[in-house]
């Protein structure tokens, strides 16, 4: 898939199924015979630097997970 296609991919899959790690991610991807362009962390990497995801390290699930960000509501 190319980037479009895998950006599409993340953040469908984000808003549907809610946070992920990214070996989810990556599971995820591989049930659907997709892989991401470049390594998995790198593209959501690129993807959180872009503001299209958020992502934070979790002690829990050893790892990064990624969410789709909460749409702001204006002030008033």
């Amino acid at each position: 898939m190319d980037e479009d296609e895998a950006e599409g991919f993340v953040i469908a899959l984000l808003r549907t199924r809610g946070p992920l790690s990214t070996m989810e991610i990556e599971k995820s991807a591989a049930r659907e015979g997709s892989r991401c362009p470049d390594q998995t962390v790198l593209f959501l990497a690129k993807l959180m630097q872009k503001g299209v995801i958020q992502g934070e390290v979790s002690i829990e699930k050893r790892g990064w997970v990624w969410r789709v960000p909460q749409a702001q509501t204006p002030p008033g």
